[in-house]
Order: C-alpha cells, then structure tokens, then sequence
C-alpha cells in the first residue's frame, strides 16, 4: 500500500465496517429523495406482465428490485 498525503491528517480513519454503514445511510438518501421527487401511481396489472418484465432486467436492476422487496418484507 502507498502511503500519501491526507486533507486532515489528524482525523481518525474509519474502519471498513463504518464506510459500509455510511454508505448505506447516504444510499437511503438518496433513495429516499428520489422516491418523494417522483410521483406515485398506482398501476394494477396482471402478475404474469411483473414476471415477464423481471426476465428483462439486469444485474443492477435485478438488485434494485430484491433490496425493495427485502424492504418489504421486513416491514
């Protein structure tokens, strides 16, 4: 590992467990925001259509969809 020059040399670093945490608080955030800026609908379509649908998606949005629904059912 390279040492280098940090802005505040002072500052205690934080452990990997606490940059994973601030990422998760900074992700819900963001998401957070994101979910008030759009407006909500509510769309009533046939089960088969959500699952053809899910075939389509990518790895990240495959992702996306099973942190929502985690969060769902944690509720």
């Amino acid at each position: 590992m390279n040492n280098q020059s940090v802005h505040e040399p002072e500052a205690e670093l934080m452990s990997a467990a606490e940059v994973w945490d601030d990422a998760q608080q900074v992700a819900a955030v963001l998401r957070q925001n994101l979910l008030s800026a759009e407006p909500v609908i509510r769309l009533q379509i046939p089960f088969s259509a959500l699952l053809l649908a899910v075939d389509t998606f990518n790895q990240d949005e495959l992702l996306i969809l099973r942190q929502r629904i985690d969060e769902r059912l944690a509720t």
